[in-house]
């Protein structure tokens, strides 16, 4: 079998078993959460509790959150998709990818796992928490005029003085993997709507914050 084949076929699978096809990975890639609100979600999944966090080295925090732990199977789940994702974040990274597979960009909106994953956070967060969508809006626009943010600036919290909490939105775009700060900075490499690729994804994140 050639290169570009054994890629196509790496890709397709990696997308069938991402956060947005699989309940596993994509309630690890929520966590921490609260097994209430868990329960809730994934009644099917939960009923096995024990079993999941036994297989997938789960704990609980101190405040009553299910997360995973710093070593097992979980962990390395939600290494693995961050991995891809920050490779199909990277503008020349994605394109190699896809000359050596033979994929072009139309192709690739049918098994992206990135794209899938960005379509399913845009829903969730739009019904469960838009202040979080209007960060990400903010940060996009702020982005697309320079290479980095500084989130404590002047600047950027007079964009985003709206929000009813500033750090609860930050903290879940960075774990649902929209964002990848980096102390008090954001740089381009870290928010992945920002490829030509997704600019409908773009297009439709201000859509849903007009409804």
């Amino acid at each position: 079998m050639q290169l570009q084949d054994e890629l196509r076929d790496l890709l397709k699978i990696l997308c069938s078993m991402s956060p947005a096809f699989n309940g596993i990975v994509q309630m690890l890639f929520i966590l921490p959460e609260k097994s209430r609100k868990l329960i809730g979600m994934y009644p099917e999944l939960m009923e096995k509790e024990d079993d999941l966090r036994y297989l997938f080295s789960l704990k609980y925090t101190e405040d009553g959150r299910i997360t995973y732990s710093d070593r097992g199977f979980g962990r390395g789940l939600i290494y693995l998709y961050k991995s891809l994702f920050e490779l199909l974040g990277n503008v020349d990274k994605r394109r190699h990818l896809l000359e050596i597979a033979n994929i072009s960009e139309d192709e690739f909106k049918e098994f992206d796992p990135l794209r899938a994953w960005i379509e399913v956070s845009f829903n969730y967060l739009a019904k469960h928490d838009r202040d979080s969508l209007k960060l990400l809006d903010a940060i996009i626009s702020e982005l697309s005029k320079g290479e980095y943010i500084y989130l404590d600036g002047d600047d950027f919290k007079r964009a985003v003085k709206d929000l009813k909490d500033f750090e609860s939105s930050l903290k879940i775009l960075e774990r649902f993997c929209l964002i990848v700060p980096e102390g008090l900075w954001i740089y381009r490499r870290g928010c992945y709507l920002l490829p030509d690729a997704y600019s409908d994804l773009r297009d439709k994140l201000k859509e849903l914050l007009k409804q």
